[in-house]
């Protein structure tokens, strides 16, 4: 089927051109001709005037009318210019255009409050309390020996200083008020700008009208049996007199009246909380139904109350034993072998695992936080037993303050030299601001000028700081 056979090569030529034509064009542009135009600017015509001089003309003024006038808008004039004066709206208005907001707190002054002279041999001597004046000029600031082995009676002073409209703090105190013991407690009258209280380390409790500088002597207003741990203004109603609540390490809540223009005291009601026992005690006595009952005699001290925002006649008591009570003032509870004693507990909530350093009711909402010895915050609702929230902190926390611009914030203090602020929504530290002393020593106590967005520190030595708050933090 399959063969081979061989043919002869067979060739062809090459066709591919090697030259390439080319070809060779001229372009010719177009001639551009411009033009020229003149342009004539409109005529222009000045004309003068002349004004008429005419002979001014004695207003018609009808005084009657306008007596009547000034005597009808006058009253609500003067409550206006009232208001504005002790407003803060624009004191931190900045007239320069700047995209720069600051989130520090500025340090103002730092002061020593306790001179050589002063200082007792060997004692250190701390900042007890602050309190600020109801129209934020006047900062008084109190002392006291850290430490007390025996009955206090060593010499101590009250200072005041004065605050400019600058936020320039004296260096010196304008007013010194000697008392015969350490001041642990103080408090300016909340409408009286005249008016301070205090309560020292033996019992007493002081009242002074600074308005007379020339003879400025206490009103000895109530002795209690023990240290007085705080003092407190009831806010004044209607046709009322001032009415201050003191307690103490003797058990007893004091409300005393002030009258005649603070010039005469008299006692308004005792409260003596009788749930609160000593643990140590092993046996109580029994009723007749056989159910154990509290012992009639408190064992253990109130560290602290504070009133709520609401109803004013509810407070909250806090005591060395971790007893936390809601407590009315109209409660009428006497206590058995004292007609006048009466027992204020209306509610108790879940005790506190160590002794209440202190206790804040919220200036705008139903519930109050405390601290304490055990390193925890707490947040509770006016109207609930159990705690809603706990905060735990690296130190003891000895004090709580609420901040002004959002009353949501409050600031802690104690053990060391950091002030740390919290949200009591969320119980979470706020970032955005962090605050330590320039000194080494803890801090003793913190007290923020409302009117002036000022916070100012006292610390164990004596040393007082003052620090201006930016708005835009809160």
């Amino acid at each position: 089927m399959f063969k081979n056979e061989s043919f002869d090569t067979v060739g062809f030529e090459s066709q591919v051109s090697v030259t390439k034509p080319e070809v060779s064009a001229n372009v010719q542009t177009t001639e551009i001709t411009y033009f020229s135009n003149k342009t004539q600017t409109v005529e222009k015509k000045n004309a003068e005037t002349q004004t008429i001089q005419e002979q001014a003309k004695t207003p018609n003024v009808d005084y009657n009318k306008l007596a009547n006038f000034l005597k009808k808008v006058t009253p609500s004039l003067l409550e206006a210019l009232d208001e504005a004066y002790n407003t803060n709206a624009f004191e931190s208005y900045d007239t320069e255009t700047t995209k720069y907001t600051s989130t520090n707190l500025q340090l103002l002054k730092r002061l020593n409050t306790i001179e050589e002279s002063d200082k007792q041999a060997s004692l250190q001597t701390k900042i007890s309390d602050l309190s600020w004046s109801i129209a934020g000029g006047t900062l008084v600031v109190s002392h006291s020996i850290v430490y007390h082995e025996t009955w206090c009676d060593h010499l101590s002073k009250i200072q005041l200083y004065s605050l400019s409209r600058e936020d320039k703090l004296s260096d010196i105190p304008n007013t010194t008020l000697e008392v015969n013991s350490c001041v642990t407690a103080l408090s300016y009258h909340p409408v009286e700008p005249s008016i301070l209280a205090a309560g020292l380390f033996n019992g007493d409790v002081l009242v002074w009208n600074l308005r007379n500088d020339d003879s400025i002597i206490p009103i000895y207003v109530y002795i209690h049996g023990d240290t007085v741990s705080q003092i407190y203004w009831k806010p004044r109603t209607m046709n009322d007199v001032s009415i201050l609540v003191t307690s103490s390490r003797d058990g007893y809540i004091i409300v005393n009246k002030l009258m005649a223009n603070f010039t005469t005291t008299r006692l308004h009601k005792q409260f003596k909380i009788i749930k609160e026992h000593n643990p140590i005690e092993n046996s109580r006595p029994r009723s007749a139904g056989g159910t154990r009952e509290r012992a009639a005699e408190a064992g253990l001290c109130i560290t602290s109350f504070d009133f709520s925002w609401k109803d004013p006649n509810i407070f909250i008591v806090g005591t060395l034993c971790g007893g936390i009570y809601k407590c009315s003032l109209d409660r009428v509870s006497p206590i058995e072998g004292d007609e006048n004693l009466s027992d204020p507990v209306i509610d108790e909530y879940d005790r506190y695992e160590g002794s209440i350093t202190c206790i804040k009711c919220s200036p705008n909402r139903d519930l109050f936080i405390i601290c304490g010895t055990n390193k925890d915050i707490r947040i509770y609702d006016l109207d609930e037993n159990v705690c809603q929230q706990s905060i735990s902190v690296e130190s003891t926390i000895i004090g709580l303050t609420w901040m002004t611009g959002d009353k949501n914030i409050f600031a802690t203090f104690g053990a060391g030299t950091e002030i740390k602020f919290y949200d009591v929504n969320d119980g979470k530290t706020v970032k955005n601001i962090k605050l330590e002393i320039t000194g080494k020593a803890s801090i003793s106590n913190l007290c923020v000028n409302s009117k002036r967005d000022i916070l100012v520190t006292g610390d164990i030595h004596g040393y007082l700081e003052l620090w201006k708050v930016p708005r835009q933090l809160f």
